[in-house]
């Protein structure tokens, strides 16, 4: 199975979407497709790799914002929205109202949480709307079993190794896979460590994962700079500070500290959708040193600028 390719956001998806390929050929503009929102920076864990860590003040994005947002997008062309951190979004005080009004207006869901509070907090009903859930099992660094609920959608498994990592770890790791059978476990490292570290990491990683066989599979991360960066168009990432980011992996820059620095944010949330009616124009990568999305960005731009496209 290419779970690369089917479980991750790295590959051309966007060539299944030939309206949205036809729009920026020929009128050189952008379509959500799909949007991640982490919608509170509220968590019950302190994970030492998240841009979240050690956060002592709150943000929750306004409910009302949010849903006339997603409004306004899906007649735009909006498909999907995930549900994701930094924060858990099991912590979002409108969480089980927004799960409930994003499958009405005909959006298919994702779900990324730390897996803790879900049966708390999320409830069955709406756990069940979901197209997909991913749970980050860096929990299990700091508890000792994840009481994970059945659903309809595609289960999966995700894992950081980090300092925290142990053996025990792993073991409990691997309990939990065999007792709820996920479809996918993806490995990645941290991605904070250094440029020597991270190639290290990928082959130690990748060696030792490949060893453990499906449904475990290792996710290396590629960093280049793109030339130019429209992908925010297509995937934009909504923060619980109100603000849209070209992506999520602005926190990996080397000068974000691993933070949402205010010199990526793109626009505000509620100028969003007045985007869609200009032509696309590139975000600045000059401090993008850390980009996961290039192939995706070369994808758009050779759409943008065809160069003897027939001889294929």
């Amino acid at each position: 199975m290419d779970y690369l390719n089917i479980y991750t956001s790295r590959g051309g998806k966007l060539i299944h979407h030939p309206i949205v390929v036809n729009k920026i050929k020929s009128e050189q503009k952008g379509t959500p497709v799909s949007i991640a929102i982490g919608p509170t920076s509220r968590c019950n864990l302190n994970c030492s790799f998240c841009s979240n860590a050690n956060r002592t003040t709150h943000e929750d994005l306004d409910v009302r914002d949010l849903k006339h947002l997603l409004k306004e997008l899906r007649v735009l062309g909006l498909k999907t929205v995930e549900w994701t951190g930094g924060g858990d979004p099991t912590l979002y005080q409108h969480i089980n109202f927004m799960l409930a009004f994003s499958e009405v207006i005909g959006l298919e869901q994702g779900f990324i949480s730390n897996g803790i509070l879900l049966r708390e907090k999320i409830e069955e009903t709406n756990l069940n709307k979901l197209k997909w859930l991913r749970i980050s099992m860096n929990s299990l660094d700091y508890v000792n079993e994840v009481d994970v609920p059945d659903i309809r959608g595609t289960l999966g498994f995700s894992y950081v190794m980090n300092i925290n990592t142990t053996p025990e770890v792993l073991s409990k790791l691997d309990y939990h896979v065999g007792k709820y059978e996920p479809q996918y476990v993806r490995i990645v490292t941290n991605c904070l460590a250094s440029d020597e570290e991270q190639k290290h990491n990928n082959w130690k990683y990748g060696k030792m994962v490949e060893d453990w066989g499906p449904p475990y599979f290792y996710q290396p991360k590629t960093f280049e700079r793109s030339e130019e960066c429209y992908w925010n168009y297509f995937k934009p990432f909504l923060l619980h500070d109100g603000y849209v980011y070209p992506c999520s992996s602005v926190v990996l820059n080397s000068d974000a500290n691993g933070k949402f620095h205010e010199k990526y944010r793109w626009v505000e949330m509620a100028e969003l959708p007045n985007v869609y009616k200009h032509r696309m124009k590139p975000f600045p990568t000059i401090n993008c040193d850390k980009c996961v999305f290039a192939s995706q960005n070369k994808l758009v731009n050779m759409i943008l600028n065809p160069e003897m496209e027939n001889f294929i």
